[in-house]
């Protein structure tokens, strides 16, 4: 015995399959309007869980690169104070060498002196070095400058070395990074009235570049005879442990600018996999999306007039 199929049966299945046929076309119409698969959980639950990590990690890893970005953009600049530190020491060492020179008289000695008191200010100058608003020789004090000049007085007024004066950067999950340089340990303080700058550390033989020179400069002004002569000579020990001190500490800075480099590759590399594997799973196929579309378009059209004249032949009915 055959099951006898009424009108009423036969419109709400007519409506169900419109509606299904109304959402699949609205569907894939929002695809082609967002460029993207999964629009909202219910398109992809699984696909929008892998989505989301990957979306995640991505976010990450930029502010990962920002953070690396700055601290390459400090180690750079650094570096590039380092090095014109360098050259003055250098020249420091050339001019001393010349006072030291018996043939050398008092006025060419004082004359000396006035180079020296000027390589001083530069180098105050360079330990004052900033970029982005931020003191990079001051530790943890970022917001003025670290190192001032009174006369023959320079004072370090940065985070000294024997409390916490570093500052770190996260260039990967769990990951820290020290990306400065502490001032005081890198040029010290110092008075001519003084018997030794602040604790620091530096090499045998000195207390700091700014020690050396501020006595440099004392002993270039100081009356002519051959004891005066002898403490010139031997500021220029003084001003090679200071050129140690400060190239021991460039290579620091090049070390960390070297690891921050790997870092930043490592990211790189890791964004190109994570951005294809995101675009796998979110970006649309516009050709076969665009198929799909006009192949449901006609399906619904045949739908809606399936459903027309289901509807009409159950009023036709319902009428008689």
């Amino acid at each position: 015995m055959g099951m006898r199929i009424t009108n009423n049966y036969l419109t709400q299945q007519s409506l169900t399959f419109l509606h299904n046929n109304l959402n699949n076309t609205s569907a894939l119409q929002q695809k082609l309007s967002s460029g993207q698969n999964i629009n909202r959980p219910s398109d992809d639950p699984v696909g929008l869980v892998q989505v989301l990590d990957l979306s995640n990690t991505l976010r990450t890893d930029q502010q990962y690169s920002k953070n690396i970005q700055s601290a390459v953009s400090e180690a750079n600049t650094s570096d590039s104070a380092m090095n014109s530190m360098i050259s003055l020491i250098q020249r420091a060492q050339e001019i001393t060498t010349q006072a030291a020179n018996f043939t050398t008289g008092s006025d060419g000695r004082k004359s000396i002196g006035l180079e020296i008191d000027q390589i001083i200010d530069q180098m105050v100058q360079l330990g004052n070095t900033e970029v982005g608003g931020i003191y990079i020789y001051g530790g943890m004090k970022t917001d003025s400058p670290p190192f001032s000049r009174s006369g023959d007085t320079i004072t370090y007024s940065g985070t000294p070395s024997t409390i916490d004066w570093q500052r770190s950067s996260e260039i990967a999950k769990g990951v820290q990074v020290n990306v400065n340089v502490n001032g005081s340990d890198l040029l010290g303080s110092a008075s001519l009235t003084a018997s030794s700058p602040l604790p620091n550390t530096f090499a045998a033989g000195s207390q700091g570049i700014f020690k050396t020179l501020l006595d440099l400069k004392s002993d270039l002004n100081a009356s002519s005879d051959t004891n005066q002569t002898t403490e010139i000579q031997a500021r220029l020990d003084e001003l090679t442990a200071n050129l140690n001190t400060i190239s021991g500490q460039q290579a620091t800075v090049g070390a960390i600018s070297n690891r921050l480099t790997l870092s930043q590759g490592r990211i790189d590399d890791r964004k190109s996999v994570l951005t294809q594997q995101y675009a796998t799973l979110q970006d649309i196929d516009m050709p076969s999306t665009i198929a799909a579309l006009n192949s449901q378009q006609n399906t619904l059209e045949a739908s809606l007039n399936v459903t027309g004249r289901v509807l009409q032949n159950s009023l036709l009915s319902y009428l008689k």
